[in-house]
């Protein structure tokens, strides 16, 4: 053991989160070595809070590095400071992948003496970090529910590096590192060794999408709740915190709500509330947009762990890996025993139209209860108070993944002048029936023209949504009635009617979001 390893408990860990994930925090996994786990939090499967003082970014889709920045947005308000403070959980449910097929760049992080000569995390740190990771993976002894980022954390401690610190510094005593404090080591140079081993771990594992406008439609991601924010008393106490750090981490200067407010275009943030269903983890995301590029960090619910960033609309670093819950399927292989593959959509010939969701089968305590707000089920353990959006009436506790999102056709689509247009939206991976409907639309008209604009379920039922005269039709999860008793699977149609015969303009957005039941 380092000389320093009992200094090493006093340590902030300095983590640098890579390509785009999430997932929701809150238990007291902490540990101080590798192999010795705390006991997770049985009643919110939030990870704990871990605190940094660096960022990194890394790119998403094809390009995954580990190239540390300094988090400041491509595009955005000015910056009064660059240094962030991250932090991420420790309340994990393991997984066997760890993907070593990335390429990552090295990153500078310092200089002792001489401001030229750039501190470099040693790369064979990286790989003792995953080594460790890859052990505890297959350690029957470590007990269950611990995900792939507190198996990170466990192995990325001040303490369990020591080791493998003093082992370089033996083998190559005149790198400049070496001439660090261990503590200073740890608080400037490990956090682009983490940072490179986060990449790796969750390439190609990653909960969240590539960019923010995929988020409700991810595999696994299940909206509860959208709010946009315009003034510090809409947000609790911890919400307030998280929204000064989220400003903190893009570079805002914001020494209030209200500064950190004023600091977007339309001076408003939207905080949106989603649950994974595959970790019933909840998170939230604070964005806004700055210069016209949106970005914003993502937290695990009721913490300031950051499970996720945007940057000029693009999803950055990964907090939480994908598991087999809520992931799309064609067939019950996909989705394992334990498992199965529910609501496929298929067409003629059997050809899938659009996947359907692994599910689980297992009962889960609370189900089919009354709430009126998500808690009141537990979010926890998978349960969603379902058939109601901010607020509306009396809720049904029901699985997480019986409420889907899903998006219209991509790009504007041109009204028909005295026509109708209609435009699909498929529809699967959900239970039998719906129990409610919500909208999300926006109609662009050149100039005043009544418009009538309806939702046809699978079955051919057409329910009402709104008759208007105005150049903009704007609605934000606007409820709609639909029968509870037909057909929730399948192709729903957007009908929109030029009534006043003078149509010229589109429908510039359109999502559809479904709570469902068995029949």
């Amino acid at each position: 053991m380092s000389n320093f390893a009992a200094l090493s408990r006093f340590v902030p860990l300095t983590l640098l989160v890579a390509t785009a994930c999430a997932g929701e925090p809150g238990g007291t996994g902490a540990t101080t070595s590798a192999g010795e786990t705390g006991t997770s939090s049985e009643t919110s499967g939030e990870p704990a809070e871990s605190t940094s003082t660096s960022t990194g970014e890394v790119t998403t889709g094809e390009v995954t590095t580990g190239e540390v920045t300094t988090g400041e947005p491509t595009t955005g308000p000015e910056i009064t400071s660059t240094t962030s403070t991250d932090t991420t959980s420790t309340d994990t449910t393991s997984t066997d992948t760890t993907n070593t097929d990335t390429t990552s760049t090295t990153s500078t992080t310092g200089t002792t003496g001489d401001p030229d000569v750039p501190l470099q995390c040693p790369e064979a740190i990286d790989q003792a970090i995953l080594a460790c990771v890859a052990a505890l993976q297959s350690d029957p002894e470590l007990a269950p529910g611990n995900f792939l980022l507190d198996l990170l954390f466990m192995c990325s401690d001040a303490e369990p590096v020591a080791d493998d610190y003093d082992a370089h510094c033996a083998s190559a005593p005149d790198d400049p590192i070496c001439d660090l404090e261990y503590p200073q080591f740890v608080e400037t140079v490990l956090p682009a060794c983490i940072s490179r081993a986060q990449t790796i771990l969750f390439t190609d594992v990653c909960l969240l999408p590539d960019s923010y406008d995929g988020l409700l439609f991810a595999p696994g991601i299940v909206l509860m709740d959208r709010r946009i924010v315009t003034s510090a008393a809409e947000l609790d106490a911890t919400e307030q915190e998280q929204l000064l750090r989220a400003s903190a981490e893009i570079g805002v200067d914001s020494g209030s709500v209200e500064a950190a407010l004023s600091a977007t275009d339309e001076g408003e943030v939207e905080l949106l509330t989603v649950l994974d269903v595959g970790t019933d983890r909840v998170l939230v995301l604070f964005s806004a947009r700055y210069d016209g590029a949106r970005h914003g960090r993502l937290f695990f619910w009721h913490t300031l762990t950051i499970a996720g960033a945007i940057e000029a609309d693009v999803f950055t670093r990964c907090g939480v890996e994908q598991t087999i819950e809520g992931q799309p399927c064609e067939d019950a292989l996909t989705c394992g025993d334990s498992h199965t593959c529910f609501d496929v959509l298929e067409g003629e010939g059997g050809v899938v139209l659009a996947p359907g969701t692994c599910v689980s089968q297992a009962a889960i305590p609370g189900d089919g209860e009354a709430c009126s707000a998500h808690a009141d089920c537990v979010p926890a353990n998978g349960l969603l108070c379902l058939d109601r959006l901010e607020g509306e009436g009396d809720g049904v506790c029901r699985p997480g993944w019986m409420r889907r999102s899903f998006a219209g056709p991509a790009g504007d689509s041109q009204l028909v002048a005295a026509g109708t247009l209609l435009l699909p939206i498929l529809a699967s991976g959900v239970a039998t029936v719906p129990t409610a409907a919500y909208l999300d639309l926006q109609i662009v008209q050149d100039a005043a023209n009544s418009l009538a604009v309806h939702l046809v379920n699978p079955t051919g039922t057409s329910s009402a949504v709104i008759t208007a005269d105005g150049p903009v039709i704007d609605l934000q999860l606007f409820k709609v009635g639909v029968p509870g008793d037909e057909s929730a699977g399948g192709t729903w149609f957007l009908a929109v009617e030029d009534l006043g015969g003078a149509a010229s303009g589109a429908v510039t957005r359109l999502t559809l979001t479904v709570d469902t039941r068995y029949d």
